[in-house]
């Protein structure tokens, strides 16, 4: 018996053992200060690139304490420690990433150094296998100088809006294909920040992925492959970056672009935060104009480590901060809400949560919110997620062809893109004027709730209101937009632009019966070049729906008087 119980014990110390040495234990180490850099802010061009250099003087970002890098004198002390190993060095939250095999004595031993000022536990995490690097075929590399010579071929004069093929529903459903007829996004430079790239240079229409101007960075094996990762990322890259004229057309393909692999799929711990933190840094060190990210982060497979729903302030997460500095640096964040909203967590993940991100939620083709989107707000109340767009049945463009898929993940790049071409047709617009004059166009403005956020953009609006007008019609004028092909809360929506000071009346009646019934007169006092958005058509809506029946109008009939002339709109109502 005592022989049985010694046997069991030591199958356990050796099972024990096994996994310990199977597993690696990840921490930030974060420190007092910067007073021993090398480095000081006032010679910018030794620790900065000249690109980061020129967004902050183009954005009038001054340099800040920030921007110095992690001491090297500390990285030293630290290193010196046995049984641990440097893996980076973040300089915005001025903090070491380490990783131990070894006993808890090796941090008991960094804890005590003068330098450090606190430990992040960020879990123990079995240590797995890289899949082999395959060479890329020779012909991919012929396809890709074929590629980008069509696309160097094409002038901005000679942009006619293509075929937008299989991607026109998500395209028309925010007027990214009128913008097109713009810019196709040339210019920006987007940094994708995903888990894996798999073979996305086979996707017909970004084969030029395999281009020297395309950057490359793996801050999970940092083996800087990512062709041989996981798919996730070549999915959400094909939304933005194809260029397949009558096939497929993405929401921004002559953008460049950085591929960054932050996210490990086979598991999920704040590592990965992490590593997004270094991904933003060294997007900001290339000079980035917009960083694109579906990725979101709540629950780790050490629920010891998850985040609660309070700590989603947009301030608190590592990635939360990250995203925060990144966005004061001059970046714009588009990310995706999260797929939570049939599930217990429901709400958003991290960093769509922080302020100066956009994050995504997905819609149907109709234009309603899908179920599995997660819902807002913030714990500190604000509006998420930010906007929708087409994320039930969104058509993704892969190696082996096109086919639907569901994801807030596939909403993001959509927006994303759109986004970077409204940053192309408007240089010189504010990340604010831009996100304002989306959220003006969005189908919730006035009403922005949990699901919807400020709803559907209108990126075609969104470029009429920055002041750009490409469709064709008469804006001379007081103008009264109307989308093409609108879904229904589109439809509901108004959106004038005044030409003069001046007041202008509006009257809502209701068709009910073939009889018209007044239902609501409103008036505004607009100053020239005002846009009036309003958004009180749909709570009308809502209010005669919940009547019965045979009080219900079939249609709403808008009339917009000015002292220029008079404007109608005739909105179908669908029960």
């Amino acid at each position: 018996m005592v022989l049985r119980i010694s046997l069991l014990a030591c199958v356990f110390f050796l099972s024990y053992a096994s996994r310990a040495h199977d597993s690696t234990s990840y921490y930030l180490i974060y420190l007092k200060d910067k007073q021993l850099s090398e480095y000081h802010i006032s010679r910018p061009g030794e620790f900065l690139s000249q690109q980061a250099i020129q967004r902050r003087i183009k954005k009038n970002i001054s340099i800040q304490y920030s921007d110095l890098p992690v001491s090297g004198a500390y990285i030293r002390q630290v290193s010196a420690v046995r049984g641990v190993r440097i893996i980076h060095q973040s300089k915005w939250l001025n903090a070491i990433e380490i990783s131990s095999k070894g006993k808890s004595s090796a941090i008991d031993s960094i804890r005590a150094l003068s330098c450090v000022s606190g430990i992040e536990f960020l879990g123990r995490i079995k240590d797995r296998h890289k899949p082999a690097i395959e060479p890329v075929a020779p012909s991919y590399h012929e396809k890709a100088r074929n590629l980008q010579k069509i696309k160097n071929d094409l002038t901005e004069n000679n942009m006619a809006i293509p075929d937008h093929g299989k991607s026109s529903l998500q395209s028309e459903l925010i007027g990214i294909d009128r913008l097109h007829g713009q810019t196709y996004g040339n210019g920006v430079h987007i940094a994708v920040f995903d888990a894996g790239f798999f073979n996305a240079y086979q996707v017909p229409g970004m084969e030029d992925l395999l281009m020297p101007d395309v950057i490359i960075r793996d801050f999970v094996d940092y083996d800087n492959s990512v062709w041989e990762d996981d798919r996730h990322g070549a999915n959400v890259l094909g939304f933005m970056k194809t260029f397949s004229p009558g096939r497929y057309i993405g929401s921004a393909p002559f953008a460049r672009y950085t591929l960054v692999r932050t996210e490990n799929p086979t598991s999920e711990y704040p590592t990965e935060e992490v590593n997004w933190l270094f991904g933003a840094e060294f997007a900001d060190s290339l000079g980035v104009d917009l960083i694109v990210s579906s990725l979101g982060y709540h629950t780790f497979d050490d629920p010891s480590l998850s985040h609660t729903h309070a700590q989603l302030d947009g301030k608190t997460s590592i990635v939360a901060r990250a995203a925060n500095f990144a966005y004061e640096k001059g970046i714009m964040l588009v990310t995706s809400a999260g797929n939570e909203g049939g599930s217990k967590w429901r709400r958003i993940g991290t960093p769509s949560d922080a302020p100066g991100v956009i994050g995504i939620g997905a819609c149907d083709k109709n234009g309603f919110h899908a179920g599995f989107s997660s819902y807002g707000p913030s714990a500190d109340g604000r509006v998420k997620p930010d906007f929708l767009s087409l994320g039930q049945q969104a058509m993704v463009a892969s190696p082996a062809g096109f086919y639907q898929s569901n994801g807030t993940s596939y909403a993001t790049p959509i927006v994303g893109g759109a986004v970077a071409c409204l940053m192309a047709a408007f240089p010189d617009k504010t990340r604010e004027e831009i996100r304002n004059a989306l959220m003006q166009s969005a189908t919730h403005f006035s009403q922005p709730d949990s699901a919807y956020g400020y709803g559907l953009a209108d990126f075609n609006l969104a470029m009429n209101i920055l002041g750009k007008f490409n469709d064709g019609r008469d804006t001379s004028g007081d103008f009264l937009y109307t989308k093409t092909s609108p879904v229904f809360f589109q439809d509901m929506g108004i959106h004038f632009r005044s030409k003069t000071s001046q007041k202008v009346r509006i009257t809502i009646k209701g068709l009910r019966k073939k009889r018209l019934k007044s239902i609501q007169k409103m008036s505004y006092v607009l100053e020239a070049g005002e846009w009036l958005h309003d958004s009180t058509l749909l709570s009308l809506y809502k209010k005669e729906s919940r009547k019965k029946r045979k009080h219900k109008v079939s249609e709403l009939i808008v009339s917009i008087e000015t002292s220029n002339g008079s404007f109608l709109k005739t909105i179908h109502l669908h029960y």
